[in-house]
């Protein structure tokens, strides 16, 4: 078994899990940011895993009407993922959620560049942080408060870290990707 499946394997896996339109609508949005800064931040010398940030965007949302109001979202894709053979790919999906950034888990570049990309969509709309934590507040609003704003400082201080490494501003995120995805198809 391969360490990770292709593009068209990720597709069959959404459709396996019957995951709805528009959570592929936002997984694509959340592909789009994360492969555009994984792409930056290897040109700037980080040694990151593009392929690897590609597939793990595309399926950080596999299981996510599967476990909604459990409170255990990722955990069931990484063990899809697991039993697959995609370890690190599994990995990376399941540090994919919000509390990740308190416990410390986004060790790699792969995992920050995702759980980051998923915090800058709400939906399928490319938004800044302080409007994804705006969604988050009113759509979870029985989050522990003092944890949501330890970890809404460290996905700031997240940011920083990724803009000043790539040099780009990040209020003008929407406009680079866009730029980009607009010339690729070309």
């Amino acid at each position: 078994m391969t360490d990770l499946p292709t593009r068209k394997q990720c597709m069959e896996l959404l459709d396996e899990h019957e995951v709805p339109e528009n959570v592929r609508k936002h997984s694509f949005c959340v592909n789009k940011v994360a492969v555009f800064l994984a792409r930056r931040l290897k040109e700037k010398g980080i040694d990151i895993d593009v392929e690897l940030v590609d597939r793990a965007s595309l399926l950080h949302d596999l299981d996510k009407i599967a476990t909604l109001g459990q409170g255990n979202h990722g955990q069931l894709s990484k063990k899809i993922l697991s039993e697959r053979g995609y370890k690190r790919l599994a990995d990376i999906v399941g540090n994919h959620v919000f509390e990740a950034v308190l416990d410390e888990n986004l060790s790699t570049w792969e995992d920050k560049v995702v759980n980051y990309a998923d915090k800058r969509c709400t939906e399928d709309k490319i938004v800044s942080l302080d409007g994804r934590f705006a969604y988050g507040r009113k759509t979870y609003p029985n989050h522990d408060i003092d944890k949501t704003e330890e970890a809404e400082s460290l996905f700031r201080s997240l940011e920083k870290e990724i803009f000043n490494i790539i040099g780009l501003d990040p209020n003008s995120l929407g406009e680079y990707v866009e730029s980009e995805v607009k010339q690729r198809d070309n």
